[in-house]
């Protein structure tokens, strides 16, 4: 599903635009974990999201950060260190399938880990 009547829902799987980025910002059209609800998409036209990748040569696949995804349509790493905020109609997001809850689990656990850590 795609177009301007999908709203996406934490634990999607999509396909989105991270374009325009910069520097080592994640880019292009790729898949992406959708980690914010329904609710926050339709009030504000964005969802946050964590590119998803192979992470071949990713310094950070040894660090186990990246939550490995084996999915029906959908083969990687979830990357929630680089969570985005997209807007969902501009990124032309297209639903390709929903994750397991333990994949979602643990991405959401790793940003809440980022955000809630103590400065030292």
């Amino acid at each position: 599903m795609s177009g301007a009547e999908y709203i996406p829902h934490k634990g999607d799987i999509v396909i989105a635009s991270f374009d325009p980025s910069a520097g080592k910002e994640i880019q292009n059209r790729r898949a992406a974990l959708v980690v914010s609800n329904a609710k926050y998409a339709k009030m504000t036209g964005l969802a946050v999201v964590c590119p998803i990748s192979h992470a071949e040569g990713n310094r950070l696949k040894s660090t186990r950060l990246l939550v490995p995804l084996h999915q029906k349509k959908t083969d990687g790493y979830v990357n929630p260190l680089q969570f985005h905020t997209v807007d969902f109609r501009r990124g032309r997001f297209e639903l390709i399938e929903r994750i397991a809850a333990d994949s979602l689990a643990q991405a959401v656990q790793t940003i809440n880990d980022i955000i809630n850590a103590t400065e030292s």
